[in-house]
Order: C-alpha cells, then sequence, then structure tokens
C-alpha cells in the first residue's frame, strides 16, 4: 500500500502535517509514504519528498508531479491543504482513493471528504490531523500523544553549530565546577513570508538589545539583511538553509519571533517561545502548541485580523498592529518572558 499527502502549502502548515506523516510512517511503512511539498520539504522530512516548486515553472513543474506520481501509484492520497491546485494534483494523476477536506474549493474530486473545522476551538495541528480520520481507528485520549512534529535534525548539524558558537565565545554549558552564568542563546527570527506579519521595529529593538546582558541573539532568516548591531548579536541571516536553522533552534534556549513556520518547529522542539503577532490572531489555531509561549499582540483594533495570512501591505495603510508593538513595550514584555523562563 503507497500513500501520498499532498501538502504544498508553506513551512508552518507542513511542521504541523507531519505527525499525519509519522502515523502513515508508523503504520504503513515510511518508505511506503510520499509526500508533495515544496523543495524545502527535503532539509525536514524523513519521507521520500516529491518536489513542488510553485515560484518557478509552476505548470510545468505541476505536471512534473502528476508524471511522478504516475510513477509510483499510490493507491491512497491524502490532501490536508485547502487548495484546488493540491486538490488537482492526486485527481489528474488517478489515484483510486482521495481523502481531502470539504472546505477545499474543488472537494468534489475527493472520494472521502472530512469536516476540517468544527463548532469548538482547535489547534491547526488538531485539525489537520482529522484528515486521517477516514483511515484510522481513533482511541480515547490517543490523539494529544500524536501531535508534536516530527523535525528531522542531523546531529553533524547541531555538532557545527556548537562549534561555530564555541568559536566565537559563546560557552553553550558550564563544563568548570566554576558556578559561571552561561550565556542563553535567543533564536531571533522577526521574518515572514508575509509582509505584514514581520515585526516592523526589529531593528531598533536589537539596537538596545545589549541590555539583556546574558543573552545571545542570533538572528535567521532566508534573506540577508545588513546593520551595525551590538556585540551580543549574531547576524546570520541568509547565511543558513532550514537543516542549519533547525539545529540552531535544537541548540537555542529561546525563540522570539512572529506568527511564522519556524514558531512551530521551536515549539515542537520545545523552546519557550515569545511571538510577536501582527494582522493575525492566536485564535486563528497558528499558536507554539508544544511549548511555554507568550503572544504579544496589539489586541483592540476593529480591522484585525485582516486575512487568515497576513497581507503583504496593510489594507489601513497605518499598520498599526505591528508599528503600536513598539521595542520598548517588547523588551519590557520579553523582559517579563525571560525572568519567568529563568524561573522554570
Amino acid at each position: 500500500m503507497k500513500i501520498v499527502v499532498v501538502q504544498t502549502a508553506f513551512l508552518g502548515d507542513l511542521v504541523l502535517t507531519t505527525p499525519v506523516f509519522r502515523f502513515l510512517s508508523e503504520s504503513y511503512g515510511r518508505d511506503k509514504v510520499f509526500v508533495v511539498a515544496r523543495p524545502f520539504a527535503r532539509d525536514l522530512l524523513l519521507n521520500k519528498v516529491i518536489p513542488f516548486d510553485k515560484d518557478k515553472n509552476k505548470i510545468l513543474n505541476f505536471f512534473g508531479v502528476i508524471k511522478s506520481l504516475g510513477d509510483i501509484k499510490p493507491q491512497i492520497a491524502l490532501v490536508p491543504h485547502l487548495s484546488s491546485t493540491s486538490a488537482l494534483i492526486p485527481f489528474l494523476a488517478r489515484i483510486p482513493q482521495r481523502i481531502g477536506f470539504e472546505e477545499n474549493p474543488l472537494s468534489m474530486l475527493f472520494d472521502k471528504k472530512v469536516k476540517k473545522y468544527s463548532k469548538h476551538f482547535e489547534h491547526e495541528a488538531e485539525r489537520i490531523f482529522k484528515i486521517l480520520d477516514p483511515i484510522r481507528k481513533k482511541t480515547k485520549n490517543e490523539i494529544n500523544s500524536k501531535l508534536l512534529p516530527e523535525i528531522h535534525i542531523e546531529q553533524s548539524r547541531i555538532d557545527k553549530w556548537k562549534k561555530f558558537f564555541s568559536h566565537i565565545g559563546v560557552e553553550l554549558e558550564n563544563k568548570s565546577s566554576e558556578r559561571k552564568k552561561t550565556k542563553k542563546i535567543v533564536a531571533f527570527a522577526p521574518f515572514s513570508n508575509w509582509g505584514t506579519k514581520s515585526w516592523f521595529w526589529w531593528r531598533e529593538f536589537l539596537a538596545c538589545s545589549d541590555e539583556f546582558k546574558d543573552f545571545i541573539f542570533v538572528l535567521i532568516g532566508k534573506d540577508k539583511v545588513d546593520g551595525d548591531f551590538p556585540r551580543n548579536v549574531v547576524n546570520l541571516s541568509g547565511k543558513t538553509d532550514l537543516r542549519d536553522v533547525v539545529a540552531i533552534l535544537k541548540i537555542s534556549n529561546i525563540f522570539f519571533g512572529v506568527d511564522n513556520g519556524l514558531s512551530h518547529i521551536a515549539s515542537a522542539l520545545g523552546k519557550a517561545c515569545f511571538v510577536v503577532f501582527g494582522p493575525t490572531v492566536p485564535e486563528f489555531g497558528f499558536f507554539p502548541f508544544f511549548s511555554d509561549f507568550q503572544v504579544v499582540e496589539v489586541s483592540d483594533l476593529k480591522c484585525k485580523p485582516c486575512s487568515l495570512h497576513g497581507p503583504n501591505s496593510c489594507p489601513m495603510q497605518h499598520f498599526k498592529c505591528m508599528k503600536e508593538l513598539t521595542p520598548k513595550i517588547v523588551a519590557e514584555l520579553f523582559f517579563d518572558f525571560v525572568k519567568r523562563f529563568e524561573k522554570s
């Protein structure tokens, strides 16, 4: 029995779908489970990934995926992504059994449909896991233990970044008998694929980050940014791939970021998460679910939330949801968060 899961959304959605991959791999064997996803999935998953690059030559790549599935001949397709393109892929590949959510605009192409959204609140990880309902037996109190994302980290990558931090003078643990305080690493990820979800004041915050004397802030992001930062800031933006970032998150003590995919990875790794929400809200079900966390947001704006993902520019042109979260306000909240973290 071969199964394919079509999840071509962004990083956060992929991370929250990994419990599905793990369940299928445990049930049918990892070599029998395939994943259609964006190319970066190969850096994160143990399953065989059929890459679908939607940003370049989308139509050509679309038919390339269909051909690949025709060669593999899976018997079942699961489509947790609510996109027409994702629904079309298993249909055109003539996969015999197709399972998807009834909220998908092309749900008529599915043989079995599952209702994703219920009347009561659920985290997105819980909602995605429902895609398995037609092919699994549910047992009482069994679901929560299976929702933790599966994050693959190569030990060689972890060792590489431990060596890097040691080389620049950051001791990750106290190896001497003296009660010497080691620096704590904050993985700082203020960026998002969606423009308005990036924190507006991230530069200004880092400029005063030396107030947190016991912390090293590691700036991470796929695009390189330059700046004259304090000595306790390590700028790795644009210098790492996803495997490196996952290793850095593993080594870090705290995650400081926005509503992005890295927050879900950090949470899955058990890191305390301090997350700035702008145009989106935690009630959408995308907050860090697997570790201690604090959400920082402007909660009394009539225009918030303005969309599910957050647009690339503010529809109201004022961007209050992020601009009102000034460096001073956020620094005070982060300082309180750090104190709670140190006591725990």
